[in-house]
């Protein structure tokens, strides 16, 4: 007998447009609201659960806001790391 799944599975389209949404975060040195738009619109558009698209936004945010806030460098690619982890999360299901 197999495993009960934990849910829908996310489309091929939809872990593309998430591993597009992680090589950005990969690479982003600043922050673009047009960017920022998209990267939103991937989230909304995967129907995660709440906690799970609660969890993205919030690393993004964060992670974007340390960026327009000069922050230290440190701090800036912990909070990356951060972001990278959750969309990883993401992406593995």
């Amino acid at each position: 007998m197999l495993p009960a799944a934990d849910g829908p599975k996310p489309s091929a389209d939809s872990l593309a447009a998430l591993g597009a949404l992680r090589r950005r975060v990969a690479i982003q040195s600043c922050a673009d609201a047009g960017e920022g738009v998209k990267a939103r619109r991937v989230l909304f558009s995967l129907n995660l659960p709440a906690a799970d698209l609660g969890a993205a936004l919030d690393a993004l945010d964060n992670f974007e806001r340390a960026i327009v806030e000069h922050d230290d460098r440190l701090v800036v690619a912990a909070k990356r790391l951060k972001c990278l982890a959750v969309l990883d999360r993401l992406i593995a299901g």
